[in-house]
């Protein structure tokens, strides 16, 4: 195994990757004195990040041989034990005289190494761990860890990461050039298909799903499936697509459990609580809860997935609506925004950080204007807040009423303004 090892770790010294630069996220962490946990889903470009802060490292004096880097999703370490982890470091050592820094990607595949990245932390070496289970970040594994990480989530590119990756230059001027008709094509694609980088690659429909779904049953059959034992896919698959069909929607897991009783599929509802429990663990899904100080609304709460792709996979009636929705609260949840939603007499569909009154529709007109302003105004007030904006597909203006000003901007122009 220590051979084994040996080999991994000089791979990564020879290995060079061309990656998106998420120089916010990174300059963060490469100048922090703790060592560093990430979490987030698989495939948003958690190990990119390991060899982007590699680079921004080296470039302060480190040699690549400074580095012990351990990807655990290789095959080659799939009999490895927590008791064997003593041998990265004889490894290493064997190699090279000088205290590494330490990459561990992909921890959460050994079981119990949480007491090994302490110890690492405790003797004063730098570690940074990526994790895709947000269980690594759990209260009991925190105490574990004795706070001596800083914690950080790596989501799929945002959209002005998404047209970095597309290398088009974002310049103010552009918004009112002919140049924003490029940039809406590309808000079309990032909408429909999500910011996953290789989903972004390509340009083939086919070729875009395909990736999708690959990740999605990774997800599915290795995060859960497997890793946590479960017993009932059929009603897994059932509670994941009555998510989709509700997103945006408050859906209790009690309401999923009726679902599933009319459907004939049998799952008790401490199973269907353990199931959404671990589909927001594996970054599925995300919860966003409700915009106040009682807990029992706060129990009440809308999920979304965690990328708009995932939910272009489903066989079902395209909703632009509803993609738009999930849209704008990932790109909030990506900028590291406190998001909730408001219910009252009238709706809101999100309060950020207490500031701000957020309404989402795809298409403001007769039918719908009336409720989305109503619904924004009366957050306002109750909050307190002054700021209030309806970001739809492409209108823009402003509203005045009962006193509040709401502006009306189109989602491609909102998203480039974060």
């Amino acid at each position: 195994m220590k051979e084994i090892i040996k080999k991994i770790i000089a791979e990564f010294w020879d290995k060079s990757v061309t990656y998106i630069p998420r120089k916010k996220i990174t300059e963060e962490l490469a100048t922090a004195k703790s060592s560093i946990i990430i979490t987030g889903p698989r495939r948003a470009g958690k190990s990119y990040t390991i060899y982007e802060l590699r680079d921004m490292i080296m470039k302060k004096g480190a040699e690549k041989q400074d580095f012990l880097c351990i990807n655990f999703e290789d095959e080659r370490l799939s009999d490895l034990k927590k008791e064997q982890l003593d041998l990265l470091l004889e490894a290493y050592y064997e190699m090279r005289d000088r205290k590494p820094i330490i990459f561990l990607d992909e921890i959460q595949n050994i079981v119990g190494w949480e007491k090994f990245i302490r110890r690492l932390a405790d003797d004063g070496y730098k570690v940074v761990a990526t994790g895709s289970n947000s269980e690594i970040l759990s209260m009991e594994i925190a105490n574990r860890l004795g706070g001596r990480f800083l914690e950080t989530e790596i989501y799929p590119l945002d959209f002005k990461e998404f047209l970095t990756f597309k290398k088009m230059e974002i310049r103010r001027e552009y918004l009112y050039s002919k140049e924003r008709f490029k940039l809406k094509k590309y808000f079309d694609e990032y909408l429909l298909y999500g910011g996953f980088p290789e989903v972004a690659f390509f340009s083939e429909h086919e070729n875009k799903i395909k990736v999708i779904k690959t990740y999605f049953n990774l997800v599915f059959y290795k995060d859960l499936i497997a890793k946590k034992e479960l017993e009932n896919e059929t009603a897994l698959r059932f509670i994941i697509k009555k998510l989709r069909e509700n997103i945006g929607n408050i859906i209790t897991p009690r309401a999923i459990y009726a679902s599933l009783k009319n459907a004939g599929i049998e799952a008790g509802p401490n199973t269907v609580e353990k199931y959404i429990q671990y589909l927001e663990e594996a970054f599925l899904i995300i919860p966003c809860k409700h915009f106040a100080k009682s807990v029992s609304k706060q129990e009440k709460k809308k999920r979304y997935f965690v990328d708009n792709g995932y939910i272009k996979i489903f066989e079902v009636k395209e909703d632009l609506g509803l993609l738009l929705e999930n849209l704008v609260f990932t790109e909030f949840i990506k900028k590291g925004k406190d998001v909730g939603y408001y219910q009252g007499k009238k709706e809101c569909d999100f309060i950020v950080e207490g500031r701000e009154a957020v309404q989402v529709a795809y298409n403001l007109n007769e039918e719908n204007e009336g409720r989305e302003v109503e619904g924004i105004i009366e957050a306002m007030k109750v909050c307190g807040l002054e700021k209030g904006i309806i970001i739809t597909y492409d209108q823009e203006r402003e509203i005045e009423k009962e006193g509040k000003k709401i502006q009306v901007v189109p989602a491609w122009k909102w998203a480039l303004s974060l």
